[in-house]
This record gives C-alpha cells, structure tokens and sequence, in this order.
C-alpha cells in the first residue's frame, strides 16, 4: 500500500483520550545512513493524506538535523486556514511547554555567571514572605525547575496560563498560598509548570531583566534564533501560526496567547528552524557561543520518573529534558501542548540527531508526532522496518479519524444532555465575582438565557451537570471543569471551579 497524499482537519486537548496509542514493530538496526529529500516524500504524502480526510489543513514544520547539520525540513498545510496563509520558514508556532528546556537552560547559564544560587530555598528567594502551608526553607530552586519541590498550586497556573489576570503582589501572594501537592512528597517527581512559573516570577523580582528577556540575550541572541520570542507582542511581527482543533469547527480557537499569558513554564513562539539550531547547540560535539559544561549540565538527570508519552520512554528528568531509551538509543525530549498547539522537541545525543515537530493542531498529535518521529530517526539509524511500520500505523490512524464524527457527536449529546439543576430563577446567578488575587469573573446571561462566564482572556457558556447549582464550563478549549454556586437563604454567595472562590458581589 502506497501513502496517499490528501490535507486534513484538527484535533484538540479534550480528546486526546478518544485516539488509542499506536504500536511500533521490531525491526533490524544498521548504522545511521545519509538521507536525500526523495527519502521523506511517503512521510510527507502520509501527513496530507491525514489532513485531507480530517478535513482541515492545519500546519505543520518539521526540521531533522544530523552530524551537525539541518539536512530536512517541511512546510505544510495554513497557519491561517481562513486567510490561506501557508505555513513557510518564517512561521511562528507556540511551543507551550517545550518552553521548559530554555529557561532551564537560562538558570543554568545564570548559575553559571554567579548570579543564581540553584540551591537557595523557596524561603530565600521570598524572605518577608510566610508559607503558612509549605516548610519553604526545605524547597530548592533546584527542586522548583526538575519538579519536585512537592507543592501544588492550582490558582497560579490559571493566572499565569489562562486567564492572565494578575500583577506582581498578586502573583506573589500566590506563590506564599502554595500547598503540598496531594500525589507527590518534596524529592519526589510530578510533571507540572508550578515550578517554572514560581521560578520564572522570583527571576522577574530579583533581577532588573525579566525572564523573556533573559532568554533573549543569553540564548536567542547567541545562536541567532531571530524568529523566536518569549512576548506574543514580538512574535506578532512575524508570520503566526493559528490554533486549530478537529473538536471544533474550522475557525481559529478563540483561545490565543497574548503577553500575560505567555510564561516562564510555558511561553515561547519560535519557527521549526529556529528549534532546530537550539537543538545543534545540544550535541556533543557541537559548535556554539554556549558554554559546553552548561549545555552538558543541563543533560544530566536529576531524578528519575518512570513512565511514557506515546512511543517515548521516560526514565528521569534534567534541567528541562526528560530522559530515556528510544530505538535502543540515549534520548533527551521535552515536548508542548497547548489548545491549537504541538510541539516535539527531541535529540539522540551519541548519534548527533535531533528532530523538532510543530503542529497548530493538537487532538491528531501525540499519534502524528510519534510516526513522524518514527520515520525520522527510523531512516537515520537504517532501520529496515521503518517505512512498512509507519505506513501501517497511518493506515490506523485513518481508521480512528474516519470514528472521529461519531465520537464527537457522543460526546456533543452527553453534555447537551445533561439538565441545568439551578435552585434559583437565572437571573439571580448573574453579577460580579471578586477573588482578592485572581481578579474578577462576571457572570451574565445571553439571548437564549444561558449563562456566559468570563474571566479575564477566558469565556465560556455554561452548560448543565448532573448535580444541584453545578455548570459544566468550557474555558480551555476542549477542557471541561465543574463550576458549583453556593446558595443561601435564596441568594448566591459566591462560585467555585478548580479550588479557586469567587465571593459575588451585592
């Protein structure tokens, strides 16, 4: 069977679960070969062949290089699909938490020049501060960027992330509320961006450059990544790739990054080349402005995890790189999701390969990525089976997007089902929601009388759930939380979502 060339439609974050992994074959290793660009034409049929019968024409970059090199790339489909703006070298792709290997690497660096302390406690780096709920003189900013500091801290990734609604005291009464993470002890692993966020917000305390610009001067402007930026605002100059989903329709996600929302856990806009030079900078034999003990530094794990994403196997985590075994290899990757969005940033250190993937769709990507990935280093490293097993693992992917109409109008008649159980008259729930560091919700009703939440850059309309003066919200796009109103003596007192309170006002 030939790979069929076709263009395709989005998927995003809340069905991610409805794609089932896809498996990979055992086949015979010969050492890494050089490839022509002929050799990537069947991937390059196969991604449009998705596109095609999905129905979207997301885009999509991918850069390989090798022995120091960029030897591949592909631009395909829109980054605006409405405007028929195709995707080209220039296009900027949010890369979400593919952010996390940059600032680590900007602490190391700093650390480096002897402005950092990597050791100094969370009580240090906010000494008036008092952390009722967290001994803060145990916790490490070390700990803070390999994830596990063993806090949790809900309403300060939703300002950060989501709503961005906040300002320097409120953020910092935040990080003095954080409470021990319920499913992982300090020293212990759990992936999140609570780290990187209380890090990055110390950073923009202590030092007259701010994270952003800090990644500007000691990475960006050293290897030359003149199209990548840690501020929308910069970003925006140049060509931007939309977000897209295959749960929505074929608009743009309202959803979009702007400067308050792009942060330290998770804030960057960069093109596929650009994350390519990042990735040269990585190999061991490289060439860079970089400081060599830093970039190795940064490779070295600081603690081991045992789990997996996809096809990738993670055995530990670095300063911004999980580690672990792929095709028998070292590998060291750290990838980003985000509504819209998908990054893959990957790298075979004693084989000089690396490979970056952006996509400005998200429900297709974790399958996607792992096929490109295959493919990829599969013919790097002469495995014989590569091509067959690929093709085979895109004929599966078909079969679970041709499902994909069914699926979401199960799931559209599972939430439009469900009754709206209010034990007041609608108009008593509309009015002003105030949280003392989160800012201000509004609640109103539209045209049909339904209920309309808005948060800062977040809006949504509520649908019902199974429980009394309980709403389904859909604020992240294809991410549902349950929001439930508190009732008293026939009036309502205030909201709560995600242990955040909201007290209306009279």
């Amino acid at each position: 069977m030939k790979f069929r060339f076709t263009r395709a439609k989005p998927f995003s974050a809340l069905s991610r679960g409805l794609l089932l992994l896809l498996t990979s074959g055992v086949s015979t290793m010969t050492p890494a070969q050089t490839l022509q660009p002929q050799d990537f034409a069947e991937l390059e049929q196969a991604i449009a062949s998705i596109k095609t019968q999905a129905g979207l024409p997301f885009g999509s970059a991918i850069a390989l290089v090798h022995n120091g090199k960029l030897i591949y790339q592909h631009h395909g489909g829109y980054a605006d699909i409405q405007r028929r703006q195709v995707v080209s070298s220039d296009t900027a792709f949010y890369i979400a938490s593919a952010t996390k290997p940059f600032t680590a690497l900007a602490f190391l660096l700093l650390a480096q020049q002897g402005k950092v302390n990597l050791e100094q406690s969370l009580q240090q780096m906010w000494p008036k501060q008092q952390f009722q709920h967290v001994d803060a003189s145990r916790i490490t900013l070390r700990q803070l960027l390999t994830h596990q500091s063993g806090l949790d801290n809900q309403p300060l990734v939703w300002a950060s992330a989501y709503s961005g609604i906040y300002n320097m005291e409120s953020m910092t009464h935040l990080v003095a509320a954080s409470v021990p993470d319920p499913e992982a002890k300090l020293g212990e692993f759990r992936y999140g961006n609570i780290g990187y966020n209380i890090a990055g917000l110390w950073l923009d305390q202590t030092s007259d450059v701010a994270w952003q610009e800090q990644l500007q001067q000691l990475i960006f402007d050293p290897l030359k990544m003149q199209h990548s930026s840690a501020r929308q605002s910069k970003a925006a100059q140049w060509p931007l790739a939309l977000p897209y989903s295959l749960m929505k329709t074929a608009e743009p996600l309202y959803l979009q990054k702007t400067d308050t929302t792009m942060h330290a856990a998770g804030g960057m806009f960069a093109t596929a080349g650009d994350l390519a030079t990042f990735l040269l900078a990585q190999m061991p034999a490289a060439k860079s402005p970089l400081p060599a003990a830093v970039i190795t530094k940064s490779q070295q794990a600081q603690i081991s995890t045992d789990s997996s994403y996809g096809d990738f196997q993670r055995n530990g985590y670095a300063w911004g790189w999980y580690t672990g075994p792929y095709k028998g290899q070292a590998m060291l990757h750290h990838f980003g999701g985000f509504p819209g969005y998908s990054a893959h940033l990957s790298f075979l250190p004693e084989q000089q390969m690396g490979l970056v993937i952006l996509l400005n769709e998200d429900l297709l990507s974790r399958d996607l990525n792992n096929l490109i990935a295959d493919y990829c280093y599969g013919l790097l490293l002469g495995d014989s089976g590569t091509k067959t097993r690929v093709q085979a693992g895109f004929t599966k992917l078909q079969e679970k997007l041709a499902q994909l109409p069914q699926m979401k109008q199960a799931q559209q008649q599972k939430i439009q089902g469900r009754k709206t159980l209010l034990t007041l008259p609608r108009d008593a729930y509309r009015g002003r929601y105030l949280h003392p560091q989160l800012g201000e919700m509004t609640v109103s009703l539209n045209p049909q009388q339904q209920l309309v939440f808005r948060w800062g850059a977040l809006d949504a309309v509520a649908t019902g759930f199974d429980e009394p003066d309980t709403l389904r919200l859909e604020l992240v796009p294809n991410s549902g939380d349950v929001l439930t109103f508190a009732v008293e003596n026939g009036a309502v007192r205030q909201l709560t979502f995600s242990g955040m309170t909201f007290i209306k006002q009279r």
